[in-house]
């Protein structure tokens, strides 16, 4: 690298003020937002404070290219607050068009967020982020319910490890055996359903 001297004369009666160079990249982890948008988020009346706690800290997570990749439990604990609070943001911010499924591994939803919101990416990239997203959105909707949160399972099934406790205890009856009639009369409502579904008119 080569060192060059620039020499500069001025008057002495001249004040000079000498200001650092800028560093040319920033040392913390960072991402940009469009004021418009956000400004939006602030004032949707549909937003509670629990909501709002949950997309900062998805901003505060996301990864490059807007890719979120922490499970609802995780958000939950940065929050302290109850997973179902986090689902029900989640939710709440899929419908709302601020995040969308992209993939999932094993039962865990891999999530990107918006970029036309905030985005996390070089800026030359930006308009590939955007179109890839607009690709993105049209599946999503055609999504039910609960395949929008694939951790909805996990939590049906500890509310379902709650019940059969509290049941066994108040019944004294062992946990397996309570757990195998619930799940028995599930079956039987479903089969129920199959059957009515099938006698109606075409």
């Amino acid at each position: 690298m080569i060192n060059r001297r620039i020499e500069v004369y001025y008057p002495e009666d001249t004040v000079v003020n000498v200001y650092p160079k800028p560093a040319k990249y920033l040392k913390n982890a960072y991402a940009r937002y469009f004021l418009d948008e956000v400004l939006a988020l602030a004032v949707d009346k549909d937003f509670s404070g629990n909501d709002l706690r949950v997309l900062l800290a998805i901003i505060g997570n996301v990864g490059y290219d807007n890719i979120l990749n922490i499970s609802q439990q995780e958000l939950g604990k940065q929050l302290n607050i109850d997973r179902a609070a986090v689902t029900r943001a989640i939710r709440k911010l899929i419908s709302k068009g601020y995040l969308q499924i992209v993939d999932t591994i094993g039962r865990q939803n891999i999530y990107q967020f918006n970029p036309t919101v905030v985005f996390r990416s070089r800026a030359k990239n930006y308009k590939d982020l955007c179109r890839a997203w607009e690709r993105e959105t049209f599946p999503n909707t055609q999504k039910s319910p609960v395949d929008l949160d694939s951790d909805l399972d996990l939590d049906l099934g500890d509310k379902l490890d709650d019940k059969v406790a509290q049941l066994s205890q108040q019944f004294g009856v062992p946990q397996s055996k309570v757990r195998q009639i619930i799940l028995s009369l599930v079956d039987q409502a479903l089969e129920n359903g199959e059957q009515e579904e099938s006698e109606l008119p075409y």
